[in-house]
């Protein structure tokens, strides 16, 4: 009897695993936002200059003597003389 009870009580879940569809496909535009979670934001510094890169972070120091500059959505390089401004 009790084999009975477990298994209806145990019924309800699996009938709901067993209704489970597939899951949606994504587009190209959507999959183009998708990330994971991942970013990443460093600052190299050396005793003449330094270098940020970002990658899925977006923040980017404002910048007036940085000799290189790249900005794109996935990727960023940012690098200067002297010392490092301060970051927000």
């Amino acid at each position: 009897m009790k084999k009975l009870l477990s298994g209806l009580a145990a019924l309800p879940l699996l009938a709901g695993v067993a209704l489970a569809d597939q899951p949606l496909q994504l587009s190209d535009k959507q999959m183009d936002k998708v990330t994971a979670g991942f970013d990443l934001s460093v600052i190299e510094r050396s005793n003449t200059s330094w270098t940020q890169i970002s990658i899925y972070d977006g923040r980017l120091i404002p910048c007036n003597q940085c000799y290189l500059t790249i900005v794109s959505r996935p990727f960023s390089v940012q690098s200067a003389f002297g010392p490092t401004p301060n970051f927000p």
